[in-house]
């Protein structure tokens, strides 16, 4: 065995070779010595030196409350081949050592390092107990949320189609299944041909969709449909089980094999009769909110209010389906916004409920303490009633089965007078200037309602602390969770999630455990304002849609500054399991939506829900630039 001196020998000779002259060798190892001492008391003083805490109270904020979300500055947008040389320093040797360090300090991934939390962690958001027994709760029947869809939908001078059209259309002999089938599949086809193409849908078995249509057609004429989504064409994100697609999760590398057995959600959908037309496009690996796609057989996302914008993501292709007048219904899954940003961006509905009430089961979880699945529709009514359908207790995921029973009782009423809605003020003006217009005006819109809700004033304590907190668990998990295919892939990924993966490397077990205590934390102080208020409304993104830059489309971009004002309202939701629904409230002044948060008591979608119903009325709804109408049903 070589002792570390000999070692030190052998490394000298063989760096030194034979053209050395001994007196050269000689002056080699003091040089060497002098070196390896001068380094250990470096690293012996850092290690015992006494590190500075910032001490924090046992669930108590800072008195008073500081609002201390902070702009990024500094960092440049970067695309093509500048961020193509970002991603090869991060994954270099001497990016590795160094830079990569730098960058973890930039995004504050170290601020927990210099905290002290005397909290234990909660590593998932273990929503509050409910009033009422622990056993699992039956579903509402299919008849009970038939009820709510009998009444057909006002129509404007331009609305989307809604579930309740393809209802009566069905019951009323107008068209079938079959002939709806065969128009959205057209149009899917139409779609990747558009100049630039909408990208929206990546896989679609024709042959599947029209079984399950003629199936659909055949039950309608026996007078039998399974319920109000029988026929009701439906698209489903790909990072999500459903047979017989690939869960290919926005990558050209995960996902190898068809899929066999569906997930829960996939299931339920299939009992009920929707046609699952295939799956959506995504943000690969849903590790942003902006939605790009640069894989050939994905293709760049396009938002329908405006080709050049972005759709947000990660659900991209869903939200753009729903926008675009494809589908009524797609589903995503909200990790850190990815339902409600991309809804937001193109202009429609998206709904993330509380933690744990729609089962993951039979799916591979990317960030399994944060990840919420959820409906994108184009109203709150085909929001609310898919939702009701998908949630419930399930065997197969644990983090489902301790909720209360679903219910929609309260969600149609007309009289709000009851329920508090409280607004941090500084946090809600802290967006674009016409975002904070348009939903200044849709609060006071609720505030004018003869019925309406009573708004209060509320702070949210330590909200850059979550935001820290929610970025580092949500990337560690992610890369936990896809850590074999990185290992073989890695150079696969587009450059940005290259960049993000080496980073996120950096992140200790006490980073981890820390930015849990913060949950807890984070969980308690919202816990104390819900006491006094039922509702929470913030802006649902800070800015519209950015555009889509041309050296984007061959390298994507890292966007940092933007990417946070997308998402700044977004990943308090998530980290502390809180339901949250987005409603579109207006546009700015290139056309471009822009929508509100609700934000409620876990388990309580009903009153979220609500709300978002009585906002619904404000807002008259323009068609988005890109947008097939089904004139099967529009009358």
């Amino acid at each position: 065995m070589l002792s570390i001196s000999d070692n030190l020998v052998f490394q000298g000779d063989s760096l030194m070779g034979s053209g050395w002259s001994s007196s050269s060798q000689y002056l080699v190892y003091p040089v060497l010595v002098s070196g390896i001492i001068i380094m250990g008391l470096i690293c012996h003083r850092s290690s015992s030196s006494s590190k500075r805490f910032i001490k924090r109270a046992y669930l108590e904020p800072d008195k008073p409350i500081q609002y201390n979300l902070k702009p990024v500055t500094g960092v440049p947008r970067l695309n093509g081949w500048k961020l193509r040389l970002y991603a090869k320093l991060c994954t270099s040797f001497f990016g590795k050592l160094g830079f990569v360090s730098y960058v973890f300090k930039k995004a504050k991934f170290d601020y927990f390092r210099k905290v002290h939390y005397v909290e234990p962690p909660s590593f998932t958001p273990n929503p509050p107990t409910f009033d009422g027994p622990a056993a699992i709760p039956d579903e509402p029947s299919y008849m009970e949320l038939d009820s709510y869809i009998r009444s057909s939908h006002k129509k404007t001078d331009f609305d989307f189609l809604t579930v309740s059209d393809f209802y009566h259309a069905y019951r009323n002999n107008t068209t079938t299944p079959s002939d709806v089938t065969e128009w959205v599949l057209s149009k899917v086809e139409e779609s990747k041909k558009m100049k630039p193409p909408l990208c929206a849908v990546t896989q679609s078995d024709e042959e599947t969709a029209r079984k399950m249509a003629r199936e659909s057609t055949e039950r309608f004429a026996k007078g039998s449909p399974l319920s109000f989504l029988d026929g009701v064409p439906i698209l489903i994100k790909e990072e999500l089980n459903c047979a017989p697609y690939y869960t290919r999760c926005g990558t050209t590398f995960v996902g190898e094999n068809p899929v066999i057995h569906d997930c829960t959600l996939a299931y339920k959908l299939k009992q009920a009769g929707a046609i699952l037309i295939g799956v959506a496009n995504m943000h690969e690996l849903g590790m942003s909110v902006v939605g790009y796609n640069i894989h050939p057989d994905h293709g760049m996302p396009r938002n329908p209010y405006d080709p050049n914008h972005y759709t947000g993501g990660s659900s991209s292709g869903s939200a753009a389906a729903v926008a675009a007048g494809l589908v009524p219904v797609a589903i995503g899954t909200d990790g850190g916004g990815s339902v409600r940003v991309p809804a937001t961006l193109c202009g429609v509905v998206g709904l993330k409920p509380t933690f744990g009430r729609i089962s993951f089961g039979g799916n591979d979880v990317s960030c399994h303490s944060v990840v919420h699945a959820g409906p994108i529709c184009s109203n709150v009514t085909d929001a609310a009633l898919v939702y009701a359908l998908l949630a419930g207790a399930d065997s197969k995921d644990a983090l489902s089965l301790h909720q209360p029973q679903v219910s929609l009782a309260d969600f149609d009423r007309s009289d709000l007078s009851n329920i508090k809605i409280g607004v941090d003020w500084q946090f809600f003006r802290d967006s674009d200037g016409e975002v904070v217009r348009v939903c200044e005006e849709a609060v006071n819109y609720l505030r004018n309602k003869t019925s309406g809700p009573e708004i209060q004033s509320v702070e949210i304590p330590e909200l850059e602390e979550s935001r820290i907190a929610h970025t580092m668990i949500i990337f560690t998990e992610m890369k936990e969770n896809f850590e074999e295919n990185y290992a073989k892939s890695s150079h696969k990924l587009n450059p940005e999630n290259q960049a993000i993966y080496e980073t996120v490397n950096h992140v200790t077990a006490r980073d981890y455990i820390t930015a849990n205590k913060q949950r807890t934390r984070s969980i308690h102080f919202l816990q104390q304002i819900f006491n006094k208020v039922d509702i929470l409304i913030t802006p649902a993104c800070a800015v519209t849609a950015p555009k889509i830059e041309s050296g984007d489309l061959g390298s994507g971009c890292s966007d940092i500054a933007t990417s946070l004002q997308i998402a700044k309202y977004m990943l308090i939701g998530n980290l502390t399991g809180v339901p949250g629904l987005v409603v579109p409230v207006g546009y700015d002044k290139n056309g471009l939506p822009i929508g509100l948060q609700i934000m409620g008591k876990w388990w309580q979608e009903d009153k979220i829900l609500a709300v978002g119903k009585l906002l619904e009325g404000m807002l008259k709804k323009e068609q988005p630039k890109i947008f097939f109408k089904n004139d099967l049903l529009h009358q």
